[in-house]
């Protein structure tokens, strides 16, 4: 089904004129995390995307387009909006928000449901490129598994957004030692695989009470938090935080070759 955006389309602005004042070279990142497979991590990864902002109290707004639970917003309540693109008013309103807001980061939690649906409407109404006009950098952070699916998945997605950086993510819980290059090649400026590494199962049932807070274990909020817990989790954050960085790297390196392109 197309979306018929309000947005004035670029095409119909003068040449030259840019239909968004203000918007220079440096691009905003809009994270969607997505699998056509369940239970590989895509709402841990979310979190952690969001946390890792509010670490830095930078400015990070989220979307929850699951529908099998826990989901993003049993997480954070307060912080994620539910979003349904089901029909043609649940789209205008998804995809007109996310456009709003070129100065802010944001994350999409996407439902394995929804998968195909979900890219075949960003195709057909070109919503990436609608994106970066705007200064708002689409990054496709891909969860692989061994399922023959996903490996299929991602190489349709490889082919359809070319100028799309398409991320493999690989979470040790669920695909530890596959080797993964060959079918989820890295495709785009941003040259990061990020790993998660498995946590024994006291951490795993800590995280996945719906009250624990990232950033607030980070600032040292949490009180009565054991020791030898604290000890595992902080360097597991770290590691997952620098490959973060590594990605926000890359869309830096690819702002300032675009700053270098005669235009």
């Amino acid at each position: 089904m197309l979306v018929m955006s309000s947005v004035r389309p670029a095409e119909a602005w003068p040449a030259g004129m840019h239909p968004y004042p203000g918007v220079g070279n440096k691009t905003t990142p809009l994270y969607i995390v997505c699998s056509p497979r369940r239970r590989v991590g895509k709402t841990l990864i979310s979190r952690l995307l969001i946390e890792f902002h509010d670490v830095d109290a930078r400015p990070v707004m989220a979307f929850d387009l699951a529908d099998e639970g826990p989901q993003l917003t049993d997480f954070m309540p307060e912080r994620v909006t539910a979003a349904d693109i089901g029909d043609i008013f649940g789209q205008i309103d998804f995809f007109d928000t996310v456009l709003a807001d070129n100065l802010t980061t944001k994350v999409v939690d996407l439902s394995h449901r929804i998968f195909a649906n979900f890219f075949i409407i960003i195709q057909k109404i070109g919503f990436f490129e609608e994106a970066r006009l705007r200064g708002i950098q689409p990054i496709l952070l891909f969860m692989v598994d061994p399922d023959p699916k996903s490996a299929r998945a991602y190489s349709i997605l490889q082919r359809w957004f070319t100028t799309v950086p398409l991320v493999p993510v690989r979470n040790h819980a669920v695909a530890r030692g596959m080797n993964f290059i060959d079918s989820f090649p890295n495709a785009g400026a941003v040259q990061v695989s990020p790993e998660i590494p498995a946590l024994g199962r006291p951490l795993s049932v800590l995280l996945d009470q719906h009250g624990f807070s990232f950033s607030q274990f980070w600032h040292e909020e949490l009180e009565r938090f054991p020791v030898q817990l604290d000890e595992n989790l902080r360097p597991w954050m770290r590691r997952i935080f620098f490959q973060f960085r590594q990605i926000e790297l890359g869309l830096m390196y690819q702002d300032i070759l675009s700053m270098l392109e005669p235009h």
